[in-house]
């Protein structure tokens, strides 16, 4: 059997978000749209259309409530998987709040979308 380096168990979820890519300083350098592929209380795959060519980004999503929900992430991994499908391992870098909020908000969301409305 493989060893599993993950800290954490992945979930897979397929969710739209919104990311800003950062310089060193903090600064917006630029943004865009992408999916999810799965999430764990460590980190997130994500799928986006362009190659992610920073080290730190913000990932934004909004709850149900439409309250912004934010957290910052470290690209730890990128590989191209086709034309215009990229994916990016993201190290979270939030509180542990902040982590849990993000992961169950993202979770929910999946789910919320799965289920038949009443």
């Amino acid at each position: 059997m493989a060893d599993e380096r993950r800290k954490y168990p992945r979930i897979a979820v397929q969710t739209v978000f919104s990311y800003i890519c950062l310089d060193e300083d903090g600064h917006p350098i630029d943004e865009g749209m992408g999916t999810t592929v799965d999430i764990s209380q460590g980190g997130i795959m994500i799928e986006t259309s362009r190659p992610i060519e920073t080290e730190t980004l913000l990932l934004v999503s909004v709850d149900r409530d439409k309250k912004v929900l934010e957290i910052k992430g470290k690209v730890v991994y990128t590989r191209t998987i086709g034309p215009s499908k990229h994916l990016a391992g993201i190290q979270f870098k939030g509180t542990p709040e902040e982590v849990m909020r993000m992961v169950k908000n993202l979770i929910i969301e999946f789910h919320s979308r799965k289920s038949p409305i009443r």
